[in-house]
């Protein structure tokens, strides 16, 4: 189970002012920290775009997973052309995969948000749409064939999701789950654990989002990452 790294308590108000004022007083401060969002890490990731705007996407507008920073600066460059890549939960995130491989398999329980989707995919990537904690939901990555080189678990229901990717990964296929952080995704890593799946684990920022979080990778010898 993913602990997050220990952290200091959180800021009281009147220690939140002071640190404020602190900041004011000096310049030297003020210009890093103006530097990393207008020119920094947080600028040139998309961070502050997606802050801004709402959105989830890169620098340039470009789609990104809503998943942390760091686990997208690892998979980007590691995502095959021949690969097949399932998801529970669409978004940007399945524009994002299907530039990179060969075919994408979403699930998603919003119909309307579906129905917004849907015109902005392209030819390479197909939307299911099942109701939220549904059998067919959960077993919608039967669905996929040739079995998926990377199942994503980033929806509703997600330990049961689990549970069902595990029957439908491709032999060395590696499965990412998002919020891994969570308590209540307790089972599911006891059964990727049980299934002989190691994690490494992404913390980080993730687009819109200022609290940090985990996105972990869970892999088994031979894997497509080469893990």
């Amino acid at each position: 189970m993913s602990a997050e790294p220990d952290l200091p308590p959180p800021l009281s108000p009147a220690r939140k002012t002071w640190w404020f004022l602190r900041l004011l007083a000096r310049p030297a401060l003020a210009r890093k920290l103006g530097t990393l969002v207008t020119e920094g890490y947080l600028a040139r990731t998309g961070w502050v775009r997606s802050v801004c705007e709402g959105t989830v996407a890169g620098p340039a507008g470009e789609p990104r997973p809503w998943t942390t920073l760091p686990f997208t600066d690892f998979i980007a460059p590691r995502l095959k052309a021949e690969w097949t890549v399932f998801e529970y939960g669409a978004g940007a995130s399945t524009r994002f995969y299907a530039s990179r491989v060969r075919a994408v398999l979403a699930v998603e329980h919003d119909e309307i948000f579906a129905a917004q989707l849907r015109p902005q995919l392209p030819a390479n990537a197909r939307l299911l749409v099942h109701p939220a904690a549904s059998e067919a939901y959960a077993n919608a990555v039967a669905e996929c064939s040739p079995p998926p080189d990377l199942v994503s678990v980033d929806g509703v229901d997600r330990v049961r999701c689990v549970q069902a990717a595990l029957l439908r990964l491709a032999a060395g296929g590696v499965l990412v789950l998002d919020d891994a952080e969570r308590p209540e995704y307790a089972p599911a890593h006891a059964a990727l654990a049980a299934a002989g799946f190691r994690p490494v684990e992404f913390w980080g920022l993730a687009p819109c989002r200022v609290e940090r979080k985990c996105t972990t990778v869970f892999y088994r010898s031979n894997n497509v990452l080469g893990l």
